[in-house]
């Protein structure tokens, strides 16, 4: 295989992502094309997908063409398969040199992403975005379809050194680099007059089992003597306990819930928030994969307390306090100690934003997906390319 020049010679990418539906939401792709101007991209997504509680419609993008499938058989996330025709038409009439998806090696749709190159684009080789963290033995033929998808793909990728260890220990053998999820250092950012003494704590995310939602309610509730206030963004079916836990507890009037709201509103919450709580439990289906919402606190100067669940330690890195999972009065001293400690709030908030700006920045995102384009492309095949790829950015 010749080798391909890494900046000049036209590179076109078919990316297929069921969640890449606005501007905001293909940050990563965009970010790629902003870079490198020899990508010429072209975004496959759903027609409609629900993203963190709220029903999100397809929108076109300026930087590059945007194609939207129906979707059926399910709305589950794994067990949904694309209408094809627009996978068709795209693999025809933009003949991508590299297709990069992001589904899981176990799922229908990713099936139905391999058996449309085979037929109709054979050769061109397929990078899989995936972040499962929790080490399933699914049966047949889940089982068969991921052992299939190893076997096609030419790499992986993976946001958290979890989801790698979890990929390895199934038998996959060919290149994953960690590529993380970023944030726009432009949208989510410091404030510019900083809150002296500011004791608002937050929770940003879905309200879904797992979530640690208790624990809070817990640590709230060991804290009633001390001075504070609960921002809650986000919803999802544990909002009801959760409420019941802090009325009965006396603390309701102490919240503000905002419900579900758009991605591109959640930066302006960012900036009422003193300290980030992200207390996730590990369950038989929960294990953080990396936690967005770390980086993007970070990214606006916001301290975070976060469990040890999955790739939470690894994000917050010694940006912030992490807690055992699980431990309410443990979590209850760290929001304490940190609310009360100004020295600590601002030299975490310094450290969480120059971390962000140097590992989680989408142009950060972009030199590494790049990278591993051109790793596959080169026809580079071996395990020690982690690394490689990873440096190379």
């Amino acid at each position: 295989m010749v080798k391909r020049d890494a900046q000049t010679e036209q590179l076109r990418v078919l990316r297929i992502a069921h969640a890449s539906l606005t501007p905001a939401l293909r940050e990563r792709e965009r970010a790629v094309v902003r870079n490198y101007p020899n990508v010429e991209m072209e975004v496959i997504t759903t027609y409609r997908w629900r993203e963190a509680e709220i029903d999100v419609e397809v929108t076109a993008d300026d930087l590059f063409p945007v194609r939207s499938a129906r979707t059926h058989l399910s709305k589950h996330i794994q067990l949904f398969a694309y209408d094809p025709r627009p996978i068709i038409a795209a693999l025809r009439e933009h003949k991508p040199h590299l297709i990069d998806m992001s589904h899981e090696p176990y799922s229908v749709p990713c099936a139905e992403i391999l058996t449309l190159r085979d037929r109709f684009a054979p050769g061109t080789p397929i990078v899989m975005q995936t972040n499962q963290n929790i080490h399933h033995h699914y049966p047949p033929p889940f089982n068969w379809l991921e052992q299939r998808a190893f076997r096609k793909v030419a790499a992986a990728y993976v946001c958290s050194e979890t989801v790698r260890e979890v990929l390895r220990a199934k038998g996959f053998s060919k290149p994953a680099p960690i590529v993380p999820f970023g944030v726009d250092l432009r949208a989510f950012k410091q404030r510019s007059e900083p809150r002296f003494r500011g004791r608002t704590i937050g929770f940003v995310g879905r309200m879904l089992p797992g979530k640690g939602l208790n624990i809070l309610a817990d640590a709230l509730t060991k804290l009633r003597d001390e001075e504070w206030q609960l921002l809650v963004v986000g919803d999802g079916s544990e909002r009801e306990s959760f409420t019941k836990q802090l009325s009965d507890a006396g603390l309701l009037d102490r919240t503000k819930f905002t419900g579900a709201v758009s991605y591109e509103l959640t930066p302006e919450y960012f900036q009422e928030i003193d300290v980030l709580v992200i207390p996730t439990q590990t369950t038989e289906r929960i294990r953080e994969q990396f936690g967005r919402v770390i980086v993007e606190a970070m990214a606006c100067g916001v301290p975070v307390i976060g469990s040890t669940c999955g790739a939470i330690p690894e994000v917050i890195g010694e940006a912030g306090l992490v807690v055992p999972e699980g431990e309410g009065t443990l979590l209850a001293e760290a929001i304490k100690r940190l609310l009360a400690d100004e020295e600590m709030k601002t030299r975490f908030s310094r450290l969480g934003r120059a971390r962000v700006e140097e590992n989680y920045s989408w142009d950060r995102v972009a030199k590494i997906t790049y990278a591993l384009y051109q790793h596959v492309l080169n026809g580079r095949n071996d395990l020690l390319a982690d690394s490689d790829i990873e440096l190379a950015a």
